[in-house]
């Protein structure tokens, strides 16, 4: 059935001040059904009668007035003799973004496709924020989603050459042939776009491909427009054959692009095919090597462009690229352009340096004899609970860095809460602040691992679910008290406050160990600089304060989204290099099975991966920059009923809550969590 409320939203939004709009009705066996409606009503009591019949659209942009003397005016007609063309359209009002996953023609989506879709609808969102829009609304078309910015540009041949090149150039930059495509088709003016409050009906209802009701995601508070220079800066990125001239010394042949990538030593990390062409994504940025994000597209016409997606890069095109490696094959005056770009568009400007005079810190430079001698055995360090982890990098040293990373499910939090209770039970104190979990849910998940397997109940009719009774969870929790802290995330998730509460925990507290989960929900906006700067910025003030404050710190960082494909390396995870570069410690978590067997053997040999498929979890050194330990992989068994991390599959540790028998009751549903 039609969601009338929301037909009634979608009219107020686009059509509110009456004009001229087509309904068509794309039914079974290509039956068209069109209607010409100036009022919403009018339109509903219509599109009541057609019901179920097939997929209902509308005209986006401003039509003729002279349409409404069409035979379908104010009621609905099967098989009209004209509908709506390109050259009836007064104005442009809406540019359309669908985002439609690729499957077998007239079928609906899986939940699957549809957050693919979701995901590269929210990747353009970002990148055309980035780049002056204005806020567009956001609906789920039932199959895919759509981006719809408001705009006001004439219907002209030039502009709609424009609008076709803005969607070529999103679809080069974000689309893939195999997953989802930016709709490059929907450039016409005369185009027509789903009713948002219907459903899509393509395809059969069937449980894996279900009918889905279209709705809105988001309407900003004041839907502005956007201006046409700004979409003409993202359709001049779409790229064009280079016309023989002096600039490029005439040059008729064209571009050997393998080859230039094979001489220069190059790195494409992933090739994906789009609409056009080929995205060739870079290991690095040619001009930056901290930049993970930038590609080469080579289109089936032969041009070539290049994209970086930081802002210190992005205004380095293909020449600039070429010329980075071949100085000659420009111009003179090309070569003089380019070198003029990097030098502006790379410079930062350098700050004052404030002379501190000497005082009682000491002297400012030491000789060697100066240095006072301290034996490394005698380095305070937190044991992780991990017997190996221990033995190579001799636990958390006080003072050091670790960042921990994992593809999702491959136990980060479960990690966490081991390094928690083995630091609390050999006698040192914890904080922690977790940006992704409840504070109940993060204690009843540490109360779990805590309790251990005789203490856990399983919920009734639940395989998989169990929890810590009321009366056993005060036990622990009042053992954890004044060794532990959690940070209250009603203080929200900013730098500044965030900082500023944890050296004051650490200072009143005598904590010695401070753990965040997670980089990416921690608000670094108060920073200055793009997102790789602020990013550098926050691990440097994370590695003078564990240093200042002797504290040890565990930051958690998720590794990209495209990771989830391939064995996570350090150079997978998210953020600036400088994340990895600059800490003491880099771990990373694997879970172990058929993905991991699949994607490990190239990295560990068949050997090495055969012998760690008896565990459920791998934990990689991948960097520890005090005994330069490197690819230690630790094969490590997990407890479902309590979530522990085990170094033997028969281990059981007794935790120091359970200093007297607690009597627990066995009721399934007292005090249970909501997950």
């Amino acid at each position: 059935m039609i969601d009338e409320r929301s037909i009634r939203q979608w009219w107020d939004i686009f059509k509110s001040h009456g004009q001229l709009t087509e309904v068509r009705i794309l039914g079974k066996g290509k039956a068209v059904y069109s209607g010409y409606f100036t009022d919403c009503e009018t339109m509903l009591s219509e599109l009541r009668n057609y019901d179920g019949m097939g997929g209902m659209y509308a005209t986006i942009n401003e039509i003729k007035d002279a349409c409404s003397g069409r035979e379908q005016a104010n009621h609905i007609v099967k098989s009209p003799k004209a509908t709506t063309n390109d050259k009836e359209i007064e104005n442009r009002r809406i540019i359309l973004l669908d985002f439609d996953p690729e499957r077998p023609a007239d079928t609906n989506a899986t939940d699957a496709e549809v957050k693919l879709a979701e995901d590269c609808m929210k990747s353009v969102y970002r990148y055309l924020r980035d780049q002056g829009f204005s806020a567009p609304v956001v609906a789920n078309s039932g199959n895919g989603y759509h981006l719809l910015y408001k705009v006001n540009i004439p219907n002209t041949e030039e502009n709609t050459k424009t609008v076709e090149l803005f969607l070529k150039a999103l679809d080069m930059m974000f689309g893939n042939e195999q997953t989802v495509k930016v709709d490059t088709s929907v450039f016409n003016a005369s185009r027509i776009s789903k009713i948002i409050g219907t459903p899509s009906n393509k395809g059969s209802n069937t449980k894996s491909r279900p009918q889905r009701m279209s709705y809105f995601v988001h309407i900003p508070d004041v839907f502005k427009e956007t201006g046409l220079e700004y979409i003409k800066k993202v359709a001049s990125e779409y790229p064009q054959v280079e016309a023989p001239s002096r600039a490029n010394n005439y040059s008729t042949e064209r571009f050997d692009i393998e080859g230039f990538i094979r001489d220069h030593g190059i790195t494409v990390e992933r090739r994906v095919k789009f609409q056009g062409g080929e995205k060739l994504i870079l290991a690095e940025c040619p001009f930056n090597s901290n930049h993970k994000d930038s590609a080469i597209f080579v289109m089936d016409t032969g041009a070539i462009a290049f994209k970086c997606f930081h802002s210190s890069c992005s205004n380095m095109g293909w020449r600039d690229v070429r010329l980075h490696f071949d100085p000659t094959a420009y111009n003179r005056k090309e070569q003089e352009e380019f070198r003029r770009r990097r030098s502006y568009y790379g410079e930062r400007q350098a700050k004052q340096i404030q002379v501190v005079q000497e005082d009682s810190r000491g002297k400012k430079w030491l000789s060697m004899s100066e240095v006072k001698w301290i034996d490394p055995s005698s380095y305070v360090s937190i044991p992780s609970g991990i017997t190996v982890l221990d033995q190579k990098i001799m636990g958390f040293t006080l003072g050091d860095v670790t960042i921990l990373s994992g593809l999702s499910g491959s136990g980060k939090t479960t990690l966490l809460d081991h390094f928690i209770l083995n630091a609390v039970q050999r006698g040192y104190k914890v904080a922690a602040w977790s940006g992704e979990l409840q504070d109940f849910r993060f204690q009843a998940w540490l109360d779990q691992m805590a309790a251990g397997k005789s203490y856990v109940v399983q919920k009734f009719g639940f395989s998989n679910l169990f929890y810590v009774p009321k009366a056993t969870a005060e036990v622990i929790n009042k053992w954890l008290d004044g060794k532990f802290w959690l940070y209250n995330n009603d203080y929200g998730a900013g730098f500044d406050q965030l900082f500023s509460d944890i050296k004051e925990c650490v200072q009143q507290n005598g904590v010695q160990m401070v753990l965040l989960d997670n980089l990416m929900a921690m608000d670094l906006d108060e920073l200055d600089g793009s997102e790789n700067e602020r990013q550098t910025k926050l691990i440097k003030e994370i590695k003078s304060f564990a240093k200042k404050e002797n504290v040890h710190v565990i930051l958690v960082c998720h590794p990209r989204k495209e990771q989830s494909f391939q064995l996570l390396r350090k150079e997978s995870i998210a953020g600036t290099a400088n994340l990895t570069n600059l800490c003491d410690n880099l771990l990373i978590s694997h879970r172990v099975g058929n993905d991991f067997e699949k994607r490990a053997k190239d990295f560990f040999g068949e050997d090495q991966v055969r012998s760690l498929m008896d565990y459920q979890l791998v934990l990689e050194i991948a960097k520890n920059r005090s005994l330069g330990i490197v690819d230690q992989i630790i094969g490590l068994y997990y407890e479902n009923e309590t979530r522990r991390i085990k170094n033997e599959i028969a281990e059981n540790i007794v935790y120091g809550w359970k200093e007297e028998p607690v009597q627990t009751t066995l009721d399934p549903y007292e005090d249970l969590p909501e997950f």
